[in-house]
């Protein structure tokens, strides 16, 4: 690197920013890239980070330009020196770009490339995907966060050795989120509360559970909400608060995803017909999402708070 290499801060990139997150651990933004190539200059990025590609012709140092209609999703390890620009000047991208310190610990229980890469696996785009629509969604810092160590993680060229019954800690990771679901946790906390490295509690809680842990703190809060839900007498932003929701607005659009109804809509079920809570998590019409819900709260009551 000369002394003239233009050096990108953490999470800088170029491009006008129409969208972005950030946690304690990461920086998320999707981005416009507009006008010549040439305006881009090589620079190097002190941060890990990803590209994911959602328009125009994308030219890296990961090697030859893909065919068209594939999907372009980069990884650049810290220290990546490059001149990655589109092609004739105009594209749109997220960059999910991890902090140095969150990096340095998850990439040194890991063997990663030590070179740009094209990321070409259908479960790694797939998780890419998953994370812009996160980031769109105004996902919880949680499951933003397990995603993209989820990513990381994909990156390890060793062979991994799957247990097929839940390890000891697992269940403990569960209790701990059945717990303290209102809490704004991280990712760190919980590895760091059960013993395990941060890579490896996102890839088999996944493995085990079909969910991010940020997931299944979210359908623990709109459990608690449910059953908060009943009183009338307490406003719809009292509820969202005590289900452990940042507000009522975040709450009611959690809860209108996951089923298919406004809380409002719920409340007024229920004072019609008082056996409407009970009806809505078997009966076979609900929302998909919330009998995978309902399986995730049937696999946590198998660990040992429910067993002792």
């Amino acid at each position: 690197m000369n002394s003239t290499t233009l050096r990108m801060a953490p999470g800088q990139f170029f491009g006008s920013v129409r969208l972005t997150r950030s946690t304690a651990s990461i920086d998320i933004s999707h981005r416009i890239a507009e006008g010549v190539p040439e305006g881009v200059v090589t620079h190097t990025h002190q941060d890990a980070h990803f590209i994911l590609v959602t328009g125009g012709d994308y030219v890296s140092a990961a090697g030859r330009s893909l065919a068209a209609g594939e999907t372009v999703l980069v990884y650049n390890p810290p220290g990546t020196t490059h001149r990655d620009h589109f092609e004739y000047g105009s594209g749109s991208f997220f960059a999910v770009s991890m902090r140095p310190d969150a990096a340095a610990a998850a990439l040194s229980e890991l063997s990663a490339p030590d070179g740009p890469l094209y990321l070409k696996a259908s479960y790694q785009q797939g998780l890419a995907m998953r994370i812009a629509a996160a980031c769109a969604l105004e996902a919880e810092s949680l499951s933003l966060e397990t995603l993209c160590l989820e990513l990381l993680g994909s990156l390890d060229h060793r062979p991994q050795r799957e247990r097929s019954a839940p390890p000891g800690w697992l269940h403990a990771a569960l209790e701990l989120l059945y717990d303290r679901y209102s809490e704004d946790l991280t990712v760190a906390q919980i590895a760091a509360a059960v013993g395990v490295h941060r890579v490896y509690l996102a890839r088999t809680f996944r493995r085990h559970f079909g969910c991010t842990p940020g997931e299944f703190a979210r359908f623990r809060r709109l459990e608690r909400s449910l059953a908060l839900l009943l009183d009338k007498r307490s406003s719809l932003a009292e509820v969202a608060l005590r289900s452990g929701f940042a507000d009522q607005s975040h709450f009611s659009k959690a809860f209108a995803r996951c089923l298919g109804l406004s809380p409002g809509e719920y409340r007024s079920s229920v004072g019609r017909n008082g056996g409407a809570l009970s009806r809505l998590q078997i009966d076979k019409t609900v929302p998909p999402g919330w009998r995978k819900f309902a399986a995730w709260a049937a696999s946590a009551r198998t660990g040992p708070r429910w067993s002792r």
